[in-house]
């Protein structure tokens, strides 16, 4: 309570020092927050990916055939023979890498291209989507290639106006008619795995979208969600394992695969282009944290001179503390507890104001389509509120706000403390 009082205290008579601080501050964690913000977008865990911690992918395989060389997503039954059985798997699913293109229309309708996502029944237990209709598809379903689709509810309502219910209603995906089994909620376009407007059996999308073409080579990816406590290295070294068995077995027809760290976490995916190369995720992960420190260490510079105007304004107070046996510690400790909290106070706001932004109008400054365009719905999406504040990024704004008070009053309040007192109280050091 004391520093609460003593804060608006300088707020009443230094206001200028006072705001000058906390807009300072707020301006730095604005620029900090923003960056880190938008760069784990790729990584925070949000329905329908609210496991994604524990979730990771089978990208892709690089295979030399004599003279020539190939990569891709796999195809259904190397998936299956490169996946199968892992330890420390809690489920596998072998569903599209991406949704693809297809028209779809009601009957006597306007056909309208729209993104169709082939999945199996493991798919929907590794992810949460919130049904609002109907229920996912069964084992039975899948594997029987009915022609039941869910849809999201967009798709649905532009496609057959609001109703109650859209259970059982027919519509038209390549010609064919197929009855909707389920509506889940919209997913936002920056989660590209799980997103998609309509989503069928891997079985029933064979027979309209080829998703095997090779015996290696095809368009599944293996979604694996990990045990609890389960460490990626240990898939890792079991998919490394199977890679050099391939080899040893194939050698004789001079068919060799070329292993790429396999499984990816979401990190590594959305670090790594294409399916012949490994992850290098760490050097951009270098060059932001010397950004986060430069944006840090200038405005603490300013603001640490700021401090220091403000301390020998208190230089009084702080020789009567002394003289009265407060350690030098504690003077220390109150200072920077003190400073701490006008660093809060502008960190909120900071951290306000990069949300707003993101949210609001980072479309127009950041291209969040990566190397491909594969979707027009991204060119204009942004982040939900949930995909921005989480408590990773609490805490890591409480993180950057300690680093800034130490550095900008560190100094300020060590010098303070080691005032004299006789000095201090006769006003004597105000201005060294």
């Amino acid at each position: 309570m004391n520093y609460i009082r003593q804060i608006i205290f300088e707020m009443r008579h230094h206001p200028l020092m006072t705001w000058l601080s906390i807009i300072g501050t707020a301006i730095a964690i604005f620029l900090i927050m923003s960056d880190y913000m938008i760069a784990n977008i790729d990584n925070v865990s949000v329905s329908p990916e609210s496991r994604r911690s524990r979730i990771v992918y089978g990208y892709g395989v690089d295979i030399y055939y004599p003279e020539i060389n190939g990569s891709s997503c796999l195809s259904n039954q190397f998936a299956h023979e490169m996946y199968d059985n892992l330890d420390g798997a809690e489920l596998i699913s072998y569903s599209s890498y991406d949704a693809f293109e297809q028209n779809m229309t009601t009957k006597g309708g306007i056909p309208e291209i729209r993104k169709v996502k082939a999945v199996d029944e493991n798919y929907w237990e590794i992810y949460d989507y919130n049904f609002e209709e109907g229920k996912p598809m069964t084992k039975e379903e899948v594997e029987s290639g009915i022609r039941n689709v869910i849809l999201t509810r967009s798709t649905a309502e532009n496609f057959f106006s609001k109703q109650e219910s859209y259970l059982g209603r027919e519509i038209m995906i390549d010609g064919k008619s197929w009855t909707v089994s389920g509506i889940i909620s919209d997913i936002n376009p920056l989660l590209d795995i799980s997103h998609s407007d309509a989503f069928i059996s891997h079985v029933a999308a064979g027979k309209l979208n080829e998703m095997t073409w090779s015996p290696y080579m095809g368009t599944y990816l293996p979604i694996i969600l990990m045990k609890e406590g389960v460490d990626i290295s240990h898939l890792k070294n079991q998919i490394k394992n199977r890679y050099d068995a391939f080899n040893a077995k194939h050698k004789s027809e001079d068919i060799r695969l070329v292993y790429h760290e396999q499984p990816w976490s979401i990190r590594e995916r959305h670090a790594t282009a294409g399916t012949n190369k490994s992850p290098e995720s760490g050097g951009k992960d270098k060059m932001r944290l010397i950004g986060y420190a430069i944006l840090l260490l200038v405005p603490a510079i300013n603001l640490s001179s700021m401090t220091r105007s403000r301390m020998r304004q208190r230089v009084s107070e702080i020789g009567l503390r002394r003289a009265f046996g407060c350690t030098r510690g504690r003077i220390v400790a109150d200072l920077l507890t003190e400073n701490f909290i006008l660093t809060l106070i502008g960190g909120a706001i900071g951290l306000t104001l990069s949300i707003i932004f993101i949210t609001c109008f980072s479309n127009y400054f950041i291209s969040y389509v990566g190397m491909w365009l594969n979707s027009i719905e991204l060119t204009k999406a942004r982040p939900s509120f949930m995909m921005l504040f989480s408590w990773r990024a609490f805490a890591a704004i409480v993180v950057f706000c300690l680093l800034l008070n130490i550095f900008s009053a560190g100094i300020p309040a060590l010098k303070a403390a080691f005032t004299n007192p006789a000095e201090a109280i006769n006003g004597l050091n105000n201005h060294k």
